[in-house]
């Protein structure tokens, strides 16, 4: 996280000076979006065009028991934004474009309760009391964003709502399971066996989740 968040800061060190010196302004946005919580600072470097970076954060937790399983579930949401925005029109719309360094990651961990027989890739293992499979799901560490939006330009004073939708393109969520305990199934399939056989079974199943939707509000001000 920290490698990212300095790459967003050499972004900002790399924009045109001269802007920063003709406005002297900039626009500090806090947001909720699909990506978590965040902050974002934005530049004006023309009359069409401004640059942001930011970053967003958040945890969610649940479990729940279904089946002879205990689960238990972590998403941890976690990425530094890069972006460019255009404003074909002068006004507050503006089309963005830009990079996402996203280490988003998924952790969900199933611990039998009792004997129980769960099916997986087309195999039914049984499983003892305590046995369990840990799954954790990782994205590509650098997405592609386009998108649309709404908000205040950063040169003019004051606060300002802000408001956008888009398409992160992560690529096909990875998959890594790992398994303790004696799970076994017909044709003396082991542990071994059950976590090839999970692992391929989720790969396959998120290979289509490969574009992310990003909705995001936000209130900032401009100084």
């Amino acid at each position: 996280m920290l490698k990212r968040t300095a790459l967003a800061v050499l972004v900002i060190a790399a924009l045109p000076m001269q802007a920063y010196a003709d406005e002297g302004k900039f626009r500090l946005d806090a947001h909720a979006s699909l990506l978590g919580l965040g902050l974002e600072l934005a530049a004006p470097l023309s009359e069409k065009y401004t640059a942001r970076v930011g970053f967003n954060t958040l945890k969610l937790s649940g479990n729940t028991d279904s089946g002879g399983l205990s689960y238990k579930g972590d998403l941890k949401l976690s990425s530094v934004t890069a972006l460019m925005d255009w404003r074909p029109w002068n006004g507050v719309t503006h089309l963005t474009a830009g990079v996402i360094f996203n280490s988003n990651k998924l952790e969900l961990n199933a611990t039998a309760t009792s004997g129980t027989v769960y099916s997986i890739n087309g195999f039914n293992y049984t499983a003892a009391t305590g046995d369990a499979i840990n799954t954790t799901v990782d994205f590509n560490k650098v997405a592609p964003y386009l998108g649309i939006g709404w908000s205040g330009q950063p040169k003019k004073k004051g606060f300002s709502f802000s408001s956008d939708i888009g398409i992160l393109f992560q690529g096909s969520p990875k998959a890594t399971v790992t398994a303790t305990g004696a799970w076994t199934a017909a044709g003396g399939k082991t542990v071994t066996d059950l976590v090839a056989d999970a692992q391929s079974q989720l790969n396959s199943d998120l290979s289509n989740f490969k574009y992310y939707p990003v909705v995001s509000i936000g209130i900032g001000y401009t100084f």
